[in-house]
């Protein structure tokens, strides 16, 4: 299921697990020759599109190069592809039938493989992660050192080359001015908090992206239990400080939520900035009853329906045109 489909506590929305892998005795993508691109490329798809594994009928084969700009942002959009593969015309994407899993090649490092579930699920996704990177291993040879563990084009993930990471939903620390300290206090135990698109995004919408920053000297299991740790208590902060406003300001709280609503169910246009903010308080309305969940879509799946490449689809929308275009999809669907 689509990740942002899937069930959640209304905190913890979504599960990432992305490895970071390069072939033995190949220069990264960084130095490498268009050519010599296509041609790394066409074998790492290889691996799995002509593996013996179910998988190779699971997923499509994306080329870069036949992409469009906005194609390709819509990707970024759905969290199927990096914010740096939009600028690229190289290499590709293999994405599976349900888009849990994605697999880049030629990125930054040779192959960043991807799987995005709905919930909180660090241990099957990893599972599933590490699954799928045997199936490629099968046909490929991966740069690997004794002492230091995989090799990546980063420093930051040499190692395990493991990046986990949550997606968690977190306005009532907004709301409570909390949120800043709470985020701070966890900076030195190796977890990077990003926005809603990762490294060098904001968090719109209350939603953040909460990850391991250390993938050296540590085991793959000692990452995820320690990411555990962080999340399941940034989480239980968060319930506290929806108890406190329900406690002590229900009336101001329920008056922004339901005038968050009319705005969304009334609008003429809107921005994307605004529709993220705004659905981010009708959720956190809906997670806390006062309003019902009756629509045909959640909150979170219009969050990224309306982002602007996916809102556009194939059309060359004009920002007002698709202000307009968001607007009334979202009233079709709240």
């Amino acid at each position: 299921m689509i990740w942002y489909n899937d069930l959640n506590d209304g905190i913890i929305l979504s599960t990432r697990i992305r490895l970071a892998r390069n072939l033995d005795k190949t220069p990264f993508p960084a130095i490498l020759k268009k050519d010599e691109k296509e041609k790394i490329t066409e074998t790492l798809s290889d691996s799995i599109m002509k593996s013996n594994s179910t998988l190779s009928k699971d997923f499509k084969l994306y080329n870069l190069n036949e992409m469009s700009p906005v194609e390709k942002t819509a990707m970024a959009e759905e969290h199927l592809i990096s914010l740096e593969m939009i600028k690229s015309n190289d290499g590709a994407v293999l994405v599976n039938t349900d888009k849990t899993m994605s697999i880049m090649l030629m990125e930054e490092d040779h192959i960043r493989l991807q799987i995005i579930k709905g919930g909180y699920c660090l241990d099957e996704a990893f599972d599933l992660a590490d699954k799928v990177d045997n199936v490629m291993e099968e046909s490929l040879t991966y740069a690997f050192d004794e002492k230091f563990g995989y090799l990546t084009a980063c420093p930051t993930n040499v190692g395990t080359g493991l990046r986990a990471s949550v997606m968690m939903h977190l306005p009532a620390l907004v709301m409570t001015g909390n949120i800043t300290r709470v985020l701070q206090s966890f900076s030195g135990v190796g977890i990077a908090v990003r926005g809603l698109y990762g490294e060098g995004t904001d968090a719109e919408g209350a939603l953040y992206q909460i990850s391991n920053s250390v993938t050296l000297g540590l085991s793959e299991t000692e990452i995820i239990e320690k990411l555990k740790t962080v999340v399941e208590r940034i989480s239980e902060m968060e319930k506290q400080a929806r108890e406190y406003l329900m406690k002590n300001r229900a009336d101001d709280l329920k008056d922004k939520l339901m005038r968050s609503y009319g705005i969304l169910k009334y609008a003429v246009k809107i921005t994307s900035k605004e529709a993220k903010n705004k659905l981010s308080e009708v959720m956190l309305a809906q997670n806390m009853g006062i309003i019902e969940s009756d629509g045909k879509m959640t909150p979170l799946e219009l969050i990224v329906r309306t982002a602007p490449s996916v809102i556009s689809g194939e059309e060359s929308l004009t920002p007002d045109e698709r202000d307009k275009k968001r607007a009334e999809f979202i009233k079709e669907n709240l």
